[in-house]
């Protein structure tokens, strides 16, 4: 068979026609060159990790789970062996320098079969189509995305047609014999690639095998499959064509287009490479032949040689795959994209500091109101909610993650699962749980989630359940583990922090149908020590522009001991004063010098715009102090819209 890198040229006696045998130096170089870029990319700037965050938030979960009982499920299906597989190896992206080594073993297996395939000797320019697949596939990682099962089951597909080609059976009959096992086989093993197999032999045949009548059959054999299988025994589509690949593409329409190219970039490759050779005369195999092919023309021979014997030929022919990694990088990496699932990612790891950090390096008009609702938690928990929240863009409905419109990313259950569990709405969080869990499935953070619900409730023996299908889980089964342990110990989890305390704030009542108001107050009566409810009532309001109950609450701030008044609320006492409201006890609180200061220039700033909202004079007018300043919000921010 062919060998799977690029071959170098030597010259044999009497000939001077260029004999390949052996790759040469530079192109090792470059070979070795461009899979540890990638590997180091991958691991340091790419980092798995996030992409593993993305399952079931950003992605579709790559299920997978320990025990007979769900590898049994994945051999029931066509291509179930692949998606085990597959989801095996996505789990080993929660430690980045693994995924990466996955990633790197992945796009180096398949540049190795796109060598076999499309090895020709017509020119140094087929040397670097071995590495397009391998891009597309780092491709695909810059956005943030998963397509791992899809590109083994194109490598199975892929090998399969090697070994058909390489078995090189002469007569008809047997050759089909050999091409209906084949295929049965590897559409049981990687469902829908098999027709990747399916066009490669028929080109095969087609060109090098010249057995036109197989060509043709082969393909409308397997179609004719499809159509008895669709409307004669009904079977779903989902099924029995493209089962894995209809239902793990995510969400990102450059990821889907990216998928669908590099599937079909085999089959048109090589019935380029073999119409080409069929219009020169030539009788070699599109996949490679055992014999050799050496130059194309002597002319072509001496030119390659002598661009060999250069010492700037050496650098630039290892240097090319470098180049082609580069400019793919240049042209897919979505740097925002990446700033917002390590947003997300943070905030889950409850590192507040790097939220912020992130935050401020994402243009406003590129922060979703996730983004928006983990910015005002890191804000809340880093004790800054009252005096930076209007340093960073807000929206009404991103604080609570309610009252959107429909179609939103399935992850906002998620989020919003989380606050109502920290704020004490169990029974809030369990629905959104729930409802997550019909549209994904069981995630590991969904299953540890209903577990902590459970556990808070104190309904120990459903809170078991989520457990040990949680311990079934490869990354996360440990923690799992230890918690049933734990509770086998000390059925009350007495020393167990987070659950103590979300028992001491979790209402005794739903939040269905409630008014902003009753939502918040319920939980403060609950516990007036909930600060977590009291600080997200106060910055609704101040969202809201409702500076009447800002004033209203203000007293709230002595009972949870404030040593001084959020700036913020400062300031809206002092629109309160502006706009002739009643007069109210301040419980102590009135606003500083500098905030006076600041209201006096904010009033500026607005009669000289008369009252509209013009970016270009606010600018012009605004001092740092006033650049997030709640006066500002309050005069020009209109509700609903970003800020």
């Amino acid at each position: 068979m062919i060998a799977m890198l690029p071959n170098h040229e030597i010259s044999l006696p009497n000939q001077n026609v260029p004999v390949r045998r052996g790759a040469t130096a530079s192109q090792w170089a470059g070979f070795i060159l461009f899979f540890l870029s990638v590997y180091l990319y991958v691991w340091l700037f790419i980092k798995p990790s996030l992409i593993y965050h993305g399952f079931g938030i950003f992605l579709a979960y790559p299920a997978f789970s320990l025990g007979w009982g769900f590898l049994n499920s994945s051999l029931s299906y066509p291509g179930g062996l692949v998606e085990y597989i597959g989801g095996f190896l996505s789990q080993l992206y929660y430690f980045s320098w693994l995924g990466a080594l996955v990633i790197t073993a992945a796009a180096c297996l398949i540049y190795i079969e796109t060598s076999i395939l499309i090895r020709l000797s017509a020119g140094r320019a087929l040397k670097l189509i071995g590495y397009i697949p391998a891009v597309m596939l780092l491709m695909i990682c810059n956005h943030y995305d998963n397509q791992l099962t899809a590109f083994l089951a194109l490598l199975v597909a892929l090998w399969f047609s090697v070994v058909y080609e390489k078995m090189a059976v002469r007569r008809s009959v047997a050759c089909a014999v050999v091409f209906m096992v084949m295929f049965a086989m590897l559409y049981y093993i990687a469902g829908g690639a098999s027709f990747v197999f399916v066009s490669l032999v028929s080109i095969y045949e087609l060109f090098v095998g010249r057995r036109k009548v197989l060509a043709v059959l082969f393909p409308a054999a397997v179609i004719g499959t499809y159509l008895v299988g669709r409307y004669v025994f009904d079977l779903e589509i989902e099924i029995i064509h493209l089962r894995f690949l209809g239902t793990r593409l995510g969400y990102d329409l450059w990821v889907r287009n990216i998928v669908i190219c590099v599937y079909l970039f085999f089959p048109l490759a090589l019935f380029g490479i073999g119409l080409r050779q069929g219009l020169a005369g030539k009788k070699s195999s599109v996949c490679g032949a055992e014999k050799d092919s050496g130059g194309s023309s002597l002319k072509a021979g001496k030119l390659r040689q002598l661009f060999q014997d250069s010492k700037g030929g050496l650098i630039v022919e290892a240097g090319l795959p470098i180049i082609i990694l580069l400019a793919s990088i240049l042209v897919s990496f979505d740097g925002t994209k990446k700033k917002l699932i390590q947003v997300d990612y943070f905030a889950h790891q409850k590192m507040w500091p790097e939220v912020l950090r992130t935050a401020r390096r994402i243009r406003s008009e590129s922060c979703d109101l996730c983004c928006i609702h983990n910015i005002d938690r890191a804000l809340y928990y880093t004790g800054r909610l009252g005096d930076e929240m209007f340093r960073y863009p807000q929206m009404v409905p991103a604080l609570m993650l309610t009252g959107m419109a429909t179609g939103h990313p399935v992850g906002v259950f998620t989020e919003r699962g989380l606050l109502f569990l920290e704020l004490g709405y169990l029974g809030n969080a369990e629905r959104d749980a729930f409802e997550y869990m019909e549209l994904v499935g069981s995630t590991p953070l969904i299953l540890e989630q209903l577990a902590t619900i459970k556990l808070a409730k104190g309904q120990l023996e459903a809170a078991k359940v989520f457990l040990n299908a949680l311990s079934k889980d490869l990354i996360f089964g440990n923690r799992a583990r230890e918690m049933l342990r734990r509770i086998e110990q000390d059925p009350e989890l007495a020393d167990d922090e987070r659950i103590q305390y979300i028992r001491s704030v979790a209402s005794d009542k739903e939040s269905v149908n409630l008014g902003v108001d009753d939502f918040f107050h319920q939980l403060l009566d609950k516990n007036s020590n909930n600060k977590l409810a009291f600080e997200y009532m106060m910055a609704f309001y101040l969202l809201t522009k409702q500076v009447d109950k800002v004033v209203a609450n203000i007293g709230g701030f002595n009972d949870l001991g404030y040593k001084k008044l959020p700036r913020y609320y400062e300031e809206a006492i002092m629109l309160y004063m502006a706009h002739g409201g009643p007069r109210t006890d301040l419980h102590g609180w009135m606003p500083r010098l500098e905030t006076i200061e600041r209201a006096r220039a904010a009033g500026r700033i607005y009669q000289l715009c008369g009252g509209r909202y013009n970016e270009k004079e606010i600018r012009g007018a605004l001092t740092s102090d006033l650049a997030d300043s709640y006066f500002l919000y309050h005069a020009f921010h209109v509700l609903g819209e970003r800020k």
